[in-house]
C-alpha cells in the first residue's frame, strides 16, 4: 500500500471510540487537536492512531471496528482513529513536532532521525515472543542499534506480472536475465501494444531494482556505493531498453494500476499483489508473474518488499497505553491482520503464521507471488532515506533521459548523496 492509491469518496475525519460508543468527529479537520472524552465513558486515556488515507473500501470501517473492539476490551483506553487525506507524510511529519501529535501511526521507513527526535519508541516488548514469527528482512530496516523501532502491519510484494497468451503468441519465455527482459520487451512491442509497463516516464522503480538485480543496493550501512561500474552496467542497459522504445509511457493511469495489462496495453507491467484480485477478475487466469531476472551470472532475482508499518510516537505522554494497543492489534490480533490485509485489498499479513494460514494466498498467482517473495524478497536499505536517494534519481534520469555520461554523473551524484548521508545520525 505504499504507491498512489484510487480514491473512493471515504469518509474524511476521525471517529472517537470510548469504552465502546463511537463519537464521530466526520468532515471536520483530522488534524484537530484530539478532544476530551465524554464523561459518559469510563475512558481515562484517549490515544489518537493516524492511517493515511487507502483507496481500498471498507478499510477505514475496519480500523473503526479494531479501535472498538480494543476499547471494549479495554474500558480505560479510548481510541481516535483519524483518517488523514492528501499528502500524509507532510502532515504526520509537521503533527509529531507538536504536543498534540498522533500517539500512534502508519509509516513507510523509519529514519535515525526519527529515532533521534524520539517520534518513535522501541518496540522490541510489543514484538516479544512473536518476533521470530515476522520475517527478519522487513523487521531489519526499522531496527537501529540493535532495538527494532515498528511493526509491520501490511506487505506488499512488488514485482512482473504479464499476460500468458500474449507471451504465447508472440513465442515469448519468462525471461532469466536482464537481456532477456529486455528482448522480450521488444519482440512483444506490436501496433499499440507496448512490451512493458514500469511507470509514465519509462524508468519507474527499474532504476534502483535494475542495480539491485546486478548485485548493488546503492548503499552499503554508511556508505555510497553507486559509484560502481556494476551500476553504470545496469543503467546503460536500462538507457538501451528506454530508447528501443518499448516501454508504455504517457497512459491514463500509472504502474500501481494494473488497467495497462488488462486492456492490452502493455504485455508486461510492474505493479504489486495488491492488483491480483482485479487482474483474476478481468483475466481469468490469463496472467502470471515473475521477480526481476538476475541483471547477469553475478546478480540476483528481485521482488521489492513494499508495506507500512505501525510506530508509536516516543513523546506520547500515553506510552504505556500506546505500545498495549499495538501489540493488541499487530502482534496478538493475528485476525484483524488477516482481515486487512485480504478482507479489502490483497496484501501479505506481517506475521508468518496468519500467512501461511491464509486460503487465498495458497492458490494462483497470489501462492507464485508469496513463493517468489520468500525467496527472491529484497527490502530497500534503511539509510536509503528520500534526502540521500534524490540525487541518484537526478542521475538516473540524466542518464536514461538526456544521455548523460553514466560513470562521471553517477560519480557526482554519490559525492552528493555521501555527504547527506553523513549528517544522519549515528546510533
Amino acid at each position: 500500500m505504499d504507491r498512489p492509491l484510487t480514491r473512493r469518496g471515504l469518509l474524511k475525519g476521525s471517529v472517537l471510540f470510548v469504552a465502546g460508543a463511537a463519537v464521530s468527529a466526520c468532515g471536520g479537520d483530522p488534524l484537530a487537536k484530539t478532544k476530551t472524552p465524554p464523561a459518559t465513558g469510563n475512558a481515562k486515556i484517549t490515544l489518537n492512531h493516524w492511517y493515511h488515507e487507502y483507496g481500498e473500501e471498507g478499510t477505514q470501517q475496519a480500523a473503526l471496528r479494531y479501535a472498538a473492539d480494543f476499547t471494549k476490551a479495554n474500558p480505560d483506553i479510548a481510541v481516535k482513529v483519524s483518517w488523514i487525506p492528501g499528502d500524509y507524510a507532510t502532515k504526520w511529519t509537521a503533527a509529531v513536532l507538536t504536543p498534540d501529535g498522533p500517539d500512534v501511526y502508519e509509516v513507510n521507513d523509519v529514519s535515525p532521525n526519527m529515532v533521534k527526535a524520539e517520534q518513535v519508541t522501541p518496540l522490541d516488548d510489543v514484538l516479544g515472543a512473536e518476533k521470530s514469527d515476522f520475517d527478519p528482512k522487513v523487521l531489519e530496516p526499522y531496527t537501529w542499534g540493535g532495538k527494532v523501532y515498528a511493526v509491520p502491519m501490511v506487505v506488499d510484494p512488488m514485482l512482473v506480472f504479464y499476460r500468458k497468451s500474449l507471451f504465447q503468441k508472440a513465442g515469448v519465455a519468462v525471461p532469466t536475465s536482464f537481456a532477456e527482459f529486455a528482448a522480450a520487451a521488444r519482440k512483444l512491442t506490436t501496433g499499440r501494444q507496448k512490451g512493458l509497463f514500469v511507470g509514465n516516464d519509462g524508468i519507474g522503480d527499474l532504476g534502483m531494482l535494475v542495480p539491485w538485480s546486478n548485485g548493488n543496493l546503492l548503499v552499503d550501512d554508511r556508505e555510497i556505493t553507486y559509484d560502481d561500474p556494476k551500476v553504470v552496467e545496469a543503467l546503460t542497459a536500462l538507457k538501451g531498453l528506454h530508447d528501443s522504445k518499448v516501454t508504455l509511457q504517457g497512459y491514463s493511469t500509472d504502474w500501481w494500476d494494473p488497467s495497462a495489462l488488462i486492456t492490452g496495453a502493455a504485455a508486461m507491467q510492474w505493479v504489486g499483489m495488491w492488483a491480483v484480485p482485479g487482474m483474476t477478475a478481468e483475466l481469468g487466469d490469463d496472467f502470471a508473474a515473475f521477480p526481476l531476472p538476475a541483471f547477469g551470472p553475478g546478480g540476483r532475482q528481485v521482488v521489492n518488499m513494499g508495506g507500512w508499518v505501525q510506530v508509536v510516537n516516543g513523546k506520547s505522554a500515553n506510552l504505556e497505553a500506546a505500545t498495549k494497543y499495538v501489540r493488541w492489534l499487530w502482534v496478538e490480533n493475528t485476525a484483524a491482520q488477516t482481515d486487512w490485509n485480504l478482507g479489502y485489498g490483497f496484501h501479505i499479513p506481517p506475521r508468518t503464521s496468519a500467512a501461511n494460514a491464509a486460503d487465498k494466498l495458497r492458490t494462483g498467482p497470489a501462492q507464485a507471488v508469496m513463493e517468489a517473495a520468500n525467496t527472491h524478497g529484497v527490502k530497500q536499505p534503511a539509510l536509503w532515506t528520500p534526502e540521500v536517494e534524490q540525487p541518484y534519481t537526478d542521475a538516473v534520469t540524466a542518464i536514461v533521459k538526456k544521455d548523460a555520461d553514466p560513470a562521471r554523473t553517477l560519480a557526482e551524484a554519490a559525492k552528493r548523496s555521501q555527504d547527506i548521508l553523513d549528517k544522519v545520525p549515528t546510533l
